[in-house]
């Protein structure tokens, strides 16, 4: 899984916190990272954690989920997908559907916008 960050020297703390967003489906915040990390690298600090999570973000190994409560998320899908948020549990899912170009090319054509791409958030409950 050695995914080197663009500049950056290989860091096993880098690797571990990758491993850990990636295996995970449950959007995880930092603070949840961080304690998954430390079951592996005790010594890993908080401050670690988050550099190295918003690296990943920033070279597209992670994704960044933020929703309408404003809390920062990571999911380690980084296939365009868009979420379903359950109002209930507030569990996130990935959700796989193809909209994008429909919904762009309306948006596009009814408000002369160039919009390139969307990320739609589904609200309910899960059945």
């Amino acid at each position: 899984m050695k995914e080197k960050v663009v500049g950056q020297r290989y860091s096993r703390q880098r690797e571990e916190i990758l491993r850990v967003v990636r295996e995970t489906e449950s959007h995880p915040t930092a603070d949840w990272v961080y304690e998954q990390v430390r079951k592996t690298l005790p010594h890993v600090s908080l401050g670690t954690v988050y550099r190295n999570l918003n690296l990943l973000a920033d070279e597209g190994l992670v994704q960044r989920v933020i929703l309408d409560d404003g809390v920062v998320r990571f999911d380690g899908n980084t296939h365009h997908h868009h979420h379903f948020i359950c109002t209930k549990t507030g569990k996130i899912y990935d959700v796989a559907l193809p909209l994008d170009r429909e919904v762009l090319a309306q948006f596009n054509a009814q408000t002369g916008f160039k919009a390139t791409h969307i990320k739609i958030e589904f609200y309910g409950e899960k059945e």
